[in-house]
């Protein structure tokens, strides 16, 4: 029975003990929190092994001269009991049946609550049965966790007494006579003796738990350590390493060895300001990441590293104070060269993209413009006498519109809004027939020099777009050698396959190298940008050009450049077979001005609608115009029979130029429709099939205009 409860066999006869109200270590430490990773029914059995606990409680027994056995938290004794006492002994061998649920009580009434309220309560529970008989149970807590308790006794706590020695075996069916010779024998403890001993048991019982549960944490720990050791050591992504508050290396990784090139003994010891840039070391880089984290726990950095070799790389950079009080700080690196290389690339893509919508919808509006300067200038020319003292100016005023025509011919080259589909070449041939084209914009300082590759695989594409590549690319080499002269290397040659198909053609490569000044590395970060020039304001288009035909053409750039050596631009082509039979060029088709008949023309911009009217009654055609698609296939719809031919713009409010053309085919199959834009972005055959009768590019002239259209009406 709990200290407390007077026995119902002997009431009044003073058979209570007192109770140790000290409470057991740690039991009121809240705060005391378990390692996460443990799972508290496998630490109870872990730290209450029994081999662990007999030394202990087997030298406890023998001083104290007191039965001693460990207990979980359920009741059950674990192990041995040691040191067991001769009466109990005695009473142990009595039927099994009327044995009491207490290991270390007589008496089998009232049940024995002094393990139940020892781990309820926290507090060493001391007792005594109604033989006369006591014993202590001493709980074990980890904090709020009750782990398990030890039972201590089996001894009187006073001389023992006849009667109810007498009571307790006839009820167990042991003899009275054996029990009295042996209890007279059993050296009685008294109550206080008992709760000295029971406070020494707890501060001992306790004090081996914390010491075991010491134990498994460090192996727990140990080995986590070792896990994480080991994935950091056999990951190729990361280095850690150590440092204390001055910078100095305390621990050296192998995954550290590997990122930086130095052993753990070059770099014990010594500072790792050894592999900070220049630059960060004069800012007091390194100290200020640690100091932030002395004082935030962790930072993130970014900065660049020096290898033992000189080689530089990029790296995210962890820095964490370890510890409360921290004398070293933890330092985890990751190599994000490559990363950041993506990412500016995907960047600069989208820059790039974002930049070429802008640049092809203002040349979209500047074509509409320059087709109505150049289309009333060619028409007011061919109005007036050839002697008319006014047509020079004129004459003047017209090649200016071609040069702006150019120009925006460049801005759709660098927006990706024209066709790089044509036909099949050879690229050395190419670039031998261009490069006399452009002789006079080469300075005499520079030489050019040829190592054009013959028998390469041939080229699809628009001829005139790789053409421009090549006039640019050259003269922009020509353009960044210095003024006393230089050399530019043109080559071609053959190239792995870009599809990667192990039996197809393989690529072709141009390369452009020149002796010239170089650039850094925030020059080509822009050297694409439309209108950037490291010249004079006003050039730039050139390369934002080569940039936009070589996206379009599926090739791939690659720019290596360095100050003061120079700079060489690559770009690989997909190869096509090379013809048996050399291309010929397709004849065109020849035309006869002056036919009669009606043409609609179908064009949202009045200024365009209103010159393509003139131009046209001027040859001697009845014209019929509407602002948009829908209207025009309305008009269409209503005067078909009388229709000639269609002169119909691609981008139009209400409905655009490609429905409009299949809705009026479906009226009239034979109708002659000549597209009119802008943009060159079109495969006549893909989009528009074997029903379009030609393509007629802005800005026009007034007779490109009567050529296309007589021709298309010839054809009829």
């Amino acid at each position: 029975m709990t200290a407390g409860t007077p026995s119902p066999e002997h009431p009044g006869e003073g058979g209570l003990i007192p109770p140790i109200s000290a409470p057991v270590p740690d039991a009121d430490q809240p705060d005391f929190e378990l390692h996460p990773s443990f799972e508290l029914e496998a630490l109870r059995a872990e730290l209450l092994d029994p081999a662990r606990w007999a030394e202990i409680l087997i030298r406890y027994g023998i001083t104290t001269r007191l039965a001693v056995a460990l207990m979980d938290h359920n009741g059950k004794v674990l192990g041995s009991i040691h040191n067991t006492q001769p009466v109990w002994n005695l009473f142990r061998k009595g039927p099994a049946a009327l044995r009491p649920s207490c290991p270390f009580c007589l008496s089998t009434l009232p049940a024995c609550c002094a393990l139940a309220d020892a781990l309820a309560t926290g507090q060493v529970i001391c007792v005594q049965d109604a033989a006369g008989m006591g014993h202590t149970a001493i709980p074990l807590f980890l904090g709020r966790h009750a782990i398990g308790a030890i039972l201590a006794g089996q001894v009187f706590t006073r001389y023992p007494e006849p009667l109810p020695l007498g009571r307790v075996s006839r009820d167990r069916a042991v003899s009275s006579q054996d029990v009295w010779t042996a209890a007279r024998h059993q050296a009685p403890v008294s109550r206080k003796n008992l709760g000295v001993y029971a406070e020494l048991l707890s501060s001992l019982g306790q004090a081996f738990l914390l010491r075991r549960y010491a134990v498994i944490l460090d192996k727990v720990l140990r080995q986590t350590s070792q896990r994480y050791q080991l994935l950091l050591d056999g990951s190729k992504d990361y280095a850690l390493f150590t440092v204390d508050h001055g910078g100095f290396v305390t621990s050296w990784s192998p995954g550290a060895e590997r990122f930086f090139g130095f052993t753990e003994e070059e770099m014990k010891g010594r500072s790792f300001r050894r592999f900070l840039t220049p630059e960060d070391v004069e800012q007091g880089a390194g100290q200020r990441d640690i100091e932030s984290a002395r004082q935030l726990g962790s930072v993130v950095a970014e900065s660049w590293q020096v290898r033992k070799d000189g080689s530089r790389f990029l790296a995210e950079i962890v820095t964490a104070r370890l510890g409360s009080e921290p004398s070293e700080f933890g330092r985890l690196l990751r190599d994000v060269t490559e990363e950041k290389k993506r990412a500016e690339a995907l960047l600069q893509t989208k820059k790039l993209e974002s930049i070429g919508i802008l640049a092809g919808g203002i040349a979209h509006d500047f074509n509409n413009l320059l087709t109505g300067i150049l289309g009333n200038l060619s028409l007011a020319m061919e109005l007036m006498p050839s002697e008319d003292p006014s047509r020079p100016l004129l004459e003047t005023a017209e090649r200016g519109s071609q040069r702006a025509a150019a120009l925006v011919s460049q801005m759709l080259d660098y927006a990706g809004n024209r066709d790089v589909t044509g036909t099949r070449f050879d690229l050395s041939g190419l670039v031998a027939e261009t490069l006399p084209l452009i002789g006079k914009s080469i300075p005499n300082t520079v030489e050019l020099k040829l190592a054009l590759a013959p028998g390469l695989p041939w080229l699809e594409a628009s001829s005139a777009a790789v053409q421009q590549i090549v006039m640019n690319m050259v003269v922009n080499a020509a353009e960044s050698i210095p003024a006393d002269g230089g050399t530019v290397y043109i080559s071609t040659g053959a190239a792995p396959s870009q599809g990667g198909a192990e039996n197809g053609p393989p690529g072709v490569f141009l390369e452009v190298r020149d002796t010239g000044c170089g650039m850094d590395q925030a020059t080509q970060s822009r050297i694409f940008d439309p209108f950037f020039t490291t010249k004079f304001t006003g050039r730039g288009l050139g390369l934002a050009s080569v940039s936009g035909i070589v996206r379009r053409l599926n090739a791939r750039m690659e720019v290596e450049s360095a100050p003061g050596d120079g700079s060489t631009f690559r770009i690989t082509f997909e190869g096509v077979p090379a013809p048996l039979v050399p291309n010929k060029e397709t004849r065109k088709i020849a035309t006869k001005p002056g036919h009669a008949g009606m043409v609609l023309v179908v064009e949202d911009d009045p200024v365009i609608r209103r010159l393509t009217s003139t131009i046209l009654q001027q040859y001697g055609y009845k014209v019929l115009t509407t602002d948009n698609g829908l209207a025009g296939v309305e008009a269409f719809r209503q005067h078909g029979n009388e229709i000639s031919a269609v002169l119909l713009d691609l981008t139009m409010p209400v409905m655009g130029g490609e429905e409009a053309f299949h809705k009026m085919r479906e009226i009239r199959t034979d109708i002659p429709i000549v597209i009119s834009t802008g943009h060159d972005d079109i495969s006549v055959q893909e989009r528009f099939g074997s029903g379009l009768a030609g393509l007629i590019k802005k800005p026009y002239r007034a007779a490109d205009l009567r050529d296309k259209i007589a021709a298309v009406v010839a054809m009829r």
